[in-house]
Formats: C-alpha cells, sequence, structure tokens
C-alpha cells in the first residue's frame, strides 16, 4: 500500500485568500486553561476545548482547514468527518469547533490523534536513516545509512550531526502493524501521512483544503 504526505493547500483559487483563518479569543477566555494552548500532543484533555477560529473574508471554507496555531491535529468539516470513519485511524477524539465568517458560525471539528506505537510495529531491521551533505544548493549526496535500532538511539544519532543532515532513508513497518489509514513517522522527521485508499476516496468525494505527496519512504508489509 503506498502513502503520501498531506498538508494544507496554499492554493489562492482553491483556498481563496491566505492565511485562511486565525485564532478566535474572546473577551474573559483563557486558553491557556481551556484553550489550544491547553491541549497536549500526546494526552486526550480531561475537558472540551473551547478552540474557534476565524475565516478571512474572502477565504474559502474549505473541508480540510489549516491548523495554525495549534502545533497538532486537523480542522476537518463533517464531510471530510464522514468519510475519516470509514477509515482505520490511530487513537483519536473529535472537538467541534467554531469557525466564524462573516456574522456565520461554521461548525467544523478538531481532530485529536495520538501515534504512540510507532516503535512497537518498527522493522528495525529493514528501516534507516541517511547521513547526507550538500554538494550544492541542490544536490544532495549520501554520505552512509543509519540502521534504526531504538528511539534512544535514533536521538543519539541526531545529537551527532548538524541539523538538517540526517533524514529518513526508509521506514519498513513489520506485520503487527495494523495498516492504519492515518498515521505518522515518529523518527528525525515527523510527517504526517495517508493511505493511497483514503488519498483516492477524499479526492473522488471532492474535498478541498489540501494537497498530498507520494511518500515513498513508508512501507507495510503486504
Amino acid at each position: 500500500m503506498n502513502y503520501y504526505t498531506i498538508n494544507t493547500s496554499d492554493d489562492l483559487k482553491i483556498i481563496g485568500h491566505y492565511p485562511q483563518t486565525r485564532i478566535r479569543v474572546d473577551t474573559g477566555e483563557n486558553v491557556r486553561v481551556d484553550g489550544y494552548l491547553a491541549m497536549k500532543a500526546n494526552d486526550f484533555p480531561d475537558f472540551v476545548p473551547n478552540f474557534k477560529l476565524e475565516l478571512h473574508h474572502k477565504a474559502k471554507p474549505t473541508n480540510f482547514l489549516p491548523k495554525n496555531p495549534a502545533s497538532f491535529g486537523w480542522i476537518i468539516d463533517t464531510k471530510f468527518k464522514m468519510i475519516l470513519d470509514n477509515y482505520n485511524l490511530p487513537k483519536h477524539h473529535y472537538y467541534k469547533v467554531k469557525v466564524y465568517q462573516n456574522n456565520k458560525i461554521l461548525d467544523y471539528y478538531w481532530l485529536h490523534y495520538i501515534v504512540d506505537d510507532f516503535w512497537d510495529f518498527i522493522d528495525t531491521d529493514k528501516s534507516y536513516v541517511e547521513v547526507f551533505k550538500f554538494e550544492t544548493p541542490f544536490d544532495i549526496k549520501v554520505i552512509k545509512n543509519i540502521p534504526i535500532i531504538s528511539q534512544k538511539q535514533i536521538i543519539e544519532e541526531e545529537e551527532k550531526y548538524d541539523y538538517g543532515n540526517i533524514r529518513i532513508g526508509s521506514i519498513k513497518m513489520n506485520k503487527h502493524f495494523p495498516k492504519y489509514d492515518l498515521y505518522q513517522t515518529r523518527c528525525i522527521n515527523y510527517n504526517t501521512i495517508i493511505s493511497e485508499n483514503l488519498r483516492n476516496d477524499l479526492i473522488k468525494e471532492g474535498m478541498t483544503g489540501f494537497e498530498t505527496k507520494l511518500y515513498d519512504k513508508f512501507e507495510t508489509t503486504d
């Protein structure tokens, strides 16, 4: 199965205006108490997040919106959510988000997913990172490959090299991997990826606001 990276679109023909959104905080609200700053990437909150966005008056309300200023999760509408509900996702919760535009309130969801099983499923015998250098601004030379053994080992390898000179070479998941349709690499490069089946369904159903690119560094066992 092929996987693709997924990111928000910056095509003005699709999004209408860049940036599309900005955070909205009404008088008396504290985002550090129950807003996006109170949320943790690796934990689900014991409160209902108070997260509101304002869509620029020239922006188009796409199905997939930028998550900024939150640093994790997705902002999606009901149609996008209904498609996701048919696929295999890691641990996750949906939280309602209000998106304001021109005196209207649009209903969206903040999808908060947690990938905490990456190291349980990675095939360390077939996965590696690359150490590289730039020969020219447009020419990269791979110096050597380093097997991926453990999270601790990779952190130590990162500390040996200048930032930007080590990257994922290949990630191979073992036969126990649940073949999630939405996942995230947790080794050096944190890429959010989706399965080809999910990508094709999103395109078929006309979902807007996102871009995908083939990510051939991530493989699963057939």
